[in-house]
């Protein structure tokens, strides 16, 4: 009788990665400043696939093809090229179009950043619809964003605004196409995820001679576009018994990218002419690159089995956020603040940058003889031969911690309230804090210390955090490595999906 296969174990934690198991950089404008969406970036590739509905003609017609996209950085510039190469077969349609833009960056005291991109070189663009040709005559473009850093999240937020205006047919017709379009983009980018949401409102004009008369039309059209770079973690039992370890988990990555778009256009005749009646027509696309996988490492933490946090602990194990094999972990042990701040910071790392964009050079360390760079620890209690120092130091010069009267306190068993005030100060969410008098709804508020209250009303907000099954947070009580893990990884999804949702569910019908 052959043994029955042991069924393979699912836990899936799903949250958006910017860096697993490479940098992966998705920048700002990857799908372009026109109504449509690409794949996505992949490391190492400049072409990508790429969708796009054009509405020049009276009516949504869907181009699909590739997008080719340089990048590079002239002093406090950056040169971006977009060449696209689109067809729709149905509609014996072509779209060919070659756009350069000069991004101009200004970075302030505050180490804000403000851009502007303008068009660097003529562009060219034609576009073929059945027996219809219109090419490109004039195009005015401007756009400029806000770049504002917070310790582990690069927040932005942008407009932008084009008018192009074609030519239809030859120049003897005399007929034209006018779009204009009016745009918000919002995003950020951390090293869990990243999300960029734009709108474009655009207004086609059209005067056209057809049979002798002026044909003269206008309509509208909204362009909602989302993209998420993502990644997903899954847990497998192993099948066989005989093996050196039980099980571990997978990481998938993918590039995620939806538009949805719903324009009001004339009705037309059977020769052509536009008539008074206005439809309405809606459709959506959704691009996805090949996914990315690989196995985590696995930990020795058999004896953990059954234990409430175990999957937690295993995931923070694999990505490197607790370090070790894993076999003398305690999950009832308190974990103290400088085992804390030093996982922290592995989950809360900086944002990469763009790889295209990082300046390369050849030469290496110069350092004068006989001297060395003089190091000295933020806190009194933290000496810099400590084994937590140059965590402690990142998470001090990033403005994760503040100490206390020039201390730490690096042996001292860290409490929620503590910990929750590093989760805000790392996502950077301050500004949701209504004011003074605001508070949360644990039945244990007035145990809140002073200065965690705006950190735990915002946490609650966002869903960082919730109560026990009474309603209580306990947020003076010292906190157990087991409860840290099942916090950080909280902490890790929130990055991930919580953010995303806000950024994609408030702009798409997705």
């Amino acid at each position: 009788m052959k043994r029955m296969k042991k069924n393979t174990v699912c836990f899936i934690v799903a949250f958006c990665l910017l860096f697993i198991p490479t940098v992966t950089y998705a920048g700002y404008g990857d799908s372009g400043y026109e109504s449509g969406v690409s794949s996505g970036t992949v490391p190492g590739k400049d072409t990508f696939e790429y969708q796009e509905v054009c509405f020049i003609s009276g009516e949504p017609i869907v181009f699909k093809g590739t997008v080719k996209i340089k990048k590079s950085m002239r002093r406090d510039e950056i040169i971006t090229t977009y060449t696209y190469n689109l067809k729709n077969v149905d509609r014996s349609a072509t779209l060919t179009r070659s756009l350069s833009f000069t991004t101009e960056i200004s970075e302030g005291e505050n180490g804000q950043a403000a851009e502007k991109t303008v068009l660097s070189k003529q562009p060219t663009e034609t576009i073929k619809i059945d027996n219809t040709t219109y090419r490109l005559t004039n195009y005015d473009f401007t756009s400029s964003r806000i770049v504002v850093p917070r310790p582990a999240v690069e927040y932005y937020a942008g407009n932008l605004w084009w008018k192009k205006t074609y030519q239809i047919g030859t120049s003897s017709n005399g007929g034209t196409v006018t779009v204009e379009a009016t745009g918000e983009i919002y995003g950020y980018n951390q090293y869990w995820g990243n999300t960029e949401a734009t709108i474009l409102n655009c207004i086609i004009q059209s005067e056209e001679m057809k049979n002798g008369k002026l044909d003269k039309w206008g309509g509208t059209a909204k362009i909602s576009r989302s993209a998420t770079i993502s990644q997903q973690f899954k847990y497998y039992e192993n099948i066989p018994d005989q093996i050196g370890f039980s099980g571990g988990y997978e990481q998938t990555q993918y590039n995620n990218n939806i538009l949805e778009y719903s324009c009001t256009m004339p009705e037309f005749d059977s020769k052509g002419v536009s008539t008074d009646i206005m439809k309405t027509v809606s459709g959506s696309m959704k691009l996805e690159s090949s996914p990315d996988k690989v196995r985590l490492p696995v930990a020795d933490l058999r004896h953990l089995r059954g234990h409430w946090a175990e999957n937690d602990i295993k995931l923070l194990y694999g990505l490197g956020i607790f370090s070790g094999d894993g076999s003398d972990f305690n999950p009832q042990q308190y974990m103290t603040r400088a085992d804390f701040v030093s996982a922290i910071v592995k989950a809360a790392r900086e944002v990469p940058e763009d790889p295209n964009l990082v300046k390369r050079t050849t030469s290496g360390t110069v350092r004068k003889k006989g001297s060395e760079e003089q190091v000295t620890s933020p806190f009194t209690d933290v000496s810099t031969k400590s084994l937590y120092f140059e965590d402690i130091n990142n998470a001090f010069k990033r403005g994760l911690i503040n100490g206390e009267g020039g201390k730490f306190r690096p042996n001292d068993s860290i409490s929620v309230a503590e910990a929750i005030t590093i989760f805000i100060r790392t996502v950077g969410l301050e500004n949701l804090y209504p004011g003074p008098g605001a508070v949360t709804t644990f039945r244990d508020n007035d145990d809140i210390p002073g200065y965690a209250r705006e950190a735990v009303y915002i946490a609650q907000k966002i869903g960082l955090i919730q109560g026990d099954e009474r309603g209580y947070l306990k947020p003076n009580e010292k906190i157990t490595k087991g409860r840290a893990a099942a916090l950080i990884s909280r902490f890790i999804t929130y990055m991930g999906e919580g953010i995303k949702k806000d950024y994609r569910e408030g702009i798409l019908n997705y």
